[in-house]
């Protein structure tokens, strides 16, 4: 079954044409990145998914269901989470706190000890204020946060950026692990070549607000289509599963 289909989506920023007839389906259980050089699009794209942004046209559905036409926080309860860029964590609670308030948006959350037995880092953190923890370790919280409340597509943006190589690296292990249990769906965007390379089954280029190509990491690595679109060279002898997530190959930052 796909987890996310997306069919000709187009976006907008005031007059601004961004999403050009986005197509894109995600199998259930796959871990999905989502390449494109800076200004392609791919942060828009994720708000358009959980309808962020003015003007959207186009059809989105999660697992079968039509989204189209619903509000943001419905389409969150229906089993979509957004790890943003900026906003991470509730910096004034603790820990335990931010993963509380997560849990009461839904009806049935993961029970906390799950969600600890697979981010066991924040384990001694919980009565500690979020906002007095590492940029690393605000993600985890941050994606403790989406996995409490049950998700079945997650979407992340940048989830790497600022944070230090050991926790890069974590992240992708996470990301698998969470791949391997096939209950949840990730649509990531990760300008870190090495994890995108290890953590993705599949990935997919955008380019001036359309979907150009794709593969599976390995497919991507030996066609030149990370030189040809992105610019990234790498040798061609280089199978994917041996690019380390700490791999630091990035794109650039962040874009509109």
């Amino acid at each position: 079954m796909d987890a996310l289909a997306i069919d000709k989506l187009h976006g907008w920023y005031g007059k601004s044409h961004i999403l050009q007839g986005v197509d894109l389906v995600i199998p259930a259980g796959h871990v999905v990145g989502l390449l494109g050089r800076n200004g392609a699009g791919k942060t828009t794209l994720l708000k358009a998914v959980l309808g962020q942004l003015p003007r959207i046209e186009g059809h989105v559905a999660l697992l079968g269901q039509s989204l189209d036409g619903l509000p943001t926080d419905a389409r969150a309860r229906a089993g979509i989470a957004y790890m943003s860029q900026e906003h991470r964590v509730f910096p004034e609670l603790s820990v335990a706190e931010n993963i509380k308030v997560a849990a009461a948006a839904v009806e049935n959350p993961r029970p906390l000890e799950e969600v600890l037995g697979l981010i066991s880092e924040i384990r001694d953190h919980l009565h500690r204020p979020a906002g007095r923890l590492s940029g690393g370790q605000q993600q985890l919280v941050a994606l403790a946060r989406c996995m409490i409340m049950n998700v079945r597509m997650l979407m992340m943006d940048e989830p790497t950026e600022g944070v230090m190589p050991q926790l890069v690296e974590r992240i992708g292990q996470i990301i698998r692990a969470l791949a391997r249990e096939r209950s949840v769906t990730v649509l990531l965007v990760e300008q870190n070549i090495g994890l995108s390379l290890s953590a993705c089954t599949t990935l997919r280029f955008l380019e001036k607000g359309r979907i150009v190509g794709g593969g599976t990491p390995a497919a991507v690595m030996a066609d030149g289509s990370l030189e040809r679109i992105l610019g990234v060279r790498m040798r061609e002898t280089m199978h994917a599963a041996q690019v380390p997530a700490r791999m630091q190959m990035r794109l650039g930052s962040r874009e509109a």
